[in-house]
Order: C-alpha cells, then structure tokens, then sequence
C-alpha cells in the first residue's frame, strides 16, 4: 500500500518521517511519498528525511517530490499538511490583523479566515486529483489548518472520505493520563465541539469517574495545557476541561495585550526562525552534511516547541523540550503527534481492533441541536467500517451558542472562498468573537481578498 503526505517537507518533517515509517510495516504500506511544491524545502528538510528513512528502514520504498500526479497515483492513504501562501501569508495575515486591533491567530478569527481563503481551494484540487488517480477507497486525513473548516469544506464539496485531525486532543489526554499515572491509552474521555474550540468531559479510568479528581489534581494548572485556564472557567463550563485554543475567546484583551508587547508575534517568530534555519540549510550538501543539518533542524524546532503558546499568555510550559541527537532520536520511543492520530484510524479499520479517538467528522445527530453535516470535533469510536461519533446529546446553552457561532463563521468562510462572495465573509468575520466589528469585518475582508485572489475561485482543473 501507498502513503502520500502533501505538504511534506516542512517543520514537522523529521517527527513525521519517523512516525510514518516506523509504524509503515504494521498497516502494510510499503511505500512513503513526501509531496512538496517548494524546491528549497524539498533540498533540506526533504533530504532531511530521506536519510531519517533510509536509517529507520532502508528497505522501505521512501521518496520525495513536487510532481503531485505522480505522487497521488495508486495511493490508499493521504496526509494533508500544505501552507498555501507559506510562512510570509501567515505573518501578512498576522500584522494585519493586529493593525486593526484583533488577535491574528491562524486557526480562527481574521488569521484562520485568511488561511482558509488560500486554504480552501488549494486542498480541493489535490483532493479532485486524488479522486482521478488514487486507489479507489482512499483515505484523507486532514491536519492542514484551519483544519475544521478545512474538513467542513471537503465534506460539503461531496469528499466523504476527508478526516479532520489534530494533535492538541491527543496530547491533552496523554497529559492527563500522565497525571493520573496511567498507560497510554487507558483514560476514556469525551471530547466534542469544534477544532480548537471543543471541551472534554466524563473522564473515566477502568470505569471510575476521574473528573472531578483532574478538575482538583493540584497540578492539572500548572502540568497540562489547563495552565492556560482558571477553576472558574472549568465551572462555567460545567465542570468541563478546555481545548487550549479556548484562551483566545476566555482571555482575548489579555492574549492580545501580550502579543502586541511581545518582541516577536508568534507567526512573526515562526517567519524568522524558518527563514533562519532555510538559510543555514541552504549552506549544505546532502546527504554529506546530514548530520548538521539535523542538529540545526532540531535547534529550531526546539525554539518553536518551548515558545508555544508563550506569547499568547505570557508563560513558558512547564517541559522544557530539549533538541536530541541524531542517535537520541532514532531510539527514542516515537511520540507520534499528528501523524499518530491518522495511524491509529488506519490500525483500527485494517486489524479490526476497535478504539476511540477525537476526529472532526459530520455531526449525523450526535450533538443535539446541530445540523447532521456540520463537522464537529469529537470522540469516535473506530471500527472496519469507519468513525462513528459519541452520542452527547444537548449541551448547555453556553457551549451550544458559542459552538454555532464559530460554526456559522466556518460556512460564511467557506462560501466566500468557493465563490468570491464578499458579503459571506463580512457577516462571518463580523460574527466571529475575535473580531465582532463591522467595520473591521470589512476591512479585513477587503484586505485578505486583494491579497488572496489568486486563490479565491481558483480554476481546480488547474
């Protein structure tokens, strides 16, 4: 079987590279291929990988390439992790957005609309593509942000075999477990809402309730992404633990004081330590010099790591991740991320053991009082014929009118980059939270689609 990753060669390469190939045997793919449009990226960080692979399996058959044809023919599964625009339309986006006094975070408010506009239309020519010379029955699995709206927009243009995933659920759990001392895998928890605006709740350990026992762990605000959060925020919530990405609407003035005091925004900084490392990258020849370029490789993702979400709330994490070596990496138990969650739907439907994990799939009734296409993120339970979401039923009033909000932003998005409607946008922007102006709304509206009209309405036969 054949696996591609579109948009492969980038700053999660070597995480994902290691991922993909030491797990390849065990959901019989026999072959990897990393699909980039960037040459320089598929110089460095490519060549990166192919000796990462080379050294984890050299008997599998790994390859990069900016040919996509080529890449997606005979393929059974596809991973998409593009940036349409590169690291420069997310730091446009950043500085725009906070000129006009708004958070310009890339998964939501002005920042995610902007990335969905140039988002939108450039997956749905690789997922044509894919229908026209993939294996028929061939699985997407959706990281590229902002990826809930992404999915939304996939499943609305009749591609039902688009998944959406995220790492944020995944890690948060496996930070409770570590908590509760727990093996991977064995706290049952739900999690519904929406990409990076979902909540978790009804945490369960061998059929113990361990909610109440997390929501008082002396260090679930200090150890987990909860740091980010207050024991009032939980209570109004229910009693719910909260997606990380919850602090840009619980906490925006203070979120967007810190960005606009800080040295460098966080897409700002992003730009300048790729830029940096590109650079240095460009210096050498591989695979002679892999051995530096890997330990530049892992110093600029160890700056990334150890600044996430530090900006946003003015605090570092409590972990410190510290950059390994070639060796220390290889033998290192792989961590998985992203990639991790798309393997263990592939595990479940191929080998027949079932299990549970937070998608973002159609709604089909599991949440009350949503229409049953509306992708949701949500706990799933995996079985040979697919995801079936959890039933959760009706939600409180203030989670429900939040969640149809964004989800009525994500639609107006969606329209405004499949059909140039400007209106769509406005009213969308207007309603979203993190903006909630609209005169703003405009504004931003006018902005992002001069910038993006190669994008908008882009011909998908091209």
């Amino acid at each position: 079987m054949k696996l591609c990753v579109i948009g492969g060669t980038g700053a999660r390469s070597a995480f994902l590279t290691k991922s993909l190939v030491t797990n390849a045997r065990s959901i019989q793919v026999d072959e990897i291929v990393l699909l980039d449009n960037d040459p320089r990226k598929l110089k460095t960080y490519g060549q990166i990988a192919v000796e990462l692979a080379r050294r984890l399996d050299p008997e599998l058959k790994f390859s990069v390439t900016d040919d996509a044809r080529a890449a997606l023919t005979g393929v059974d599964y596809i991973i998409t992790t593009i940036r349409a625009g590169g690291d420069e339309g997310r730091l446009f986006d950043e500085k725009t957005c906070l000129e006009l006094g708004v958070l310009g975070q890339e998964t939501t408010g002005g920042g995610g609309f902007a990335m969905a506009l140039r988002s939108i239309p450039t997956l749905l020519y690789y997922c044509r593509l894919a229908r026209e010379v993939a294996n028929p029955g061939h699985l997407i699995f959706n990281f590229t942000n902002p990826s809930g709206i992404i999915t939304q927009a996939m499943r609305l243009q009749g591609f039902d075999n688009v998944y959406g995933i995220c790492d944020a659920p995944s890690g948060f759990i496996k930070q409770l477990e570590e908590l509760l001392g727990a093996r991977e895998g064995e706290l049952d928890i739900e999690c519904y809402g929406l990409n990076h605006l979902s909540w978790f709740r009804n945490a369960k350990l061998h059929g113990e309730d361990v909610q109440e026992k997390l929501l008082n762990h002396p260090r679930l605000y200090h150890s987990t992404e909860m740091r980010l959060f207050t024991p009032y925020m939980a209570h109004l919530n229910d009693g719910c633990m909260l997606n990380e990405y919850l602090m840009f609407y619980y906490d925006r003035v203070r979120s967007l004081r810190s960005i606009q005091s800080a040295e460098h925004p966080r897409g700002e900084m992003i730009y300048l330590i790729n830029s940096e490392l590109e650079e240095q990258l460009d210096k050498l020849e591989f695979p002679r010099d892999f051995e530096k370029g890997f330990s530049l490789y892992m110093e600029a993702y160890g700056r990334r790591e150890n600044a996430y979400f530090s900006v946003e709330s003015g605090e570092r994490r409590e972990k410190v991740w510290v950059p390994p070596t070639v060796e220390e990496f290889l033998a290192q138990p792989d961590e998985g991320g992203y990639a991790a969650v798309a393997l263990k739907f592939i595990h479940a439907i191929t080998d027949g053991t079932p299990c549970r994990m937070v998608l973002s799939v159609p709604n089909r009734g599991a949440i009350s009082g949503l229409a049953d296409d509306d992708v949701v993120e949500i706990t799933c339970d995996i079985r040979r014929d697919g995801a079936h979401p959890v039933s959760i039923g009706e939600l409180p009033p203030f989670q429900m009118l939040q969640i149809q909000r964004i989800k009525y932003f994500e639609r107006c998005t969606i329209q405004a980059a499949l059909t140039g409607d400007r209106d769509a946008a406005v009213r969308g922007l207007y309603l979203h939270p993190l903006v909630n102006d609209l005169e703003i709304a405009r504004k931003l509206t006018d902005t992002f689609f001069r910038r993006y009209e190669n994008y908008i309405c882009m011909d998908q036969t091209q």
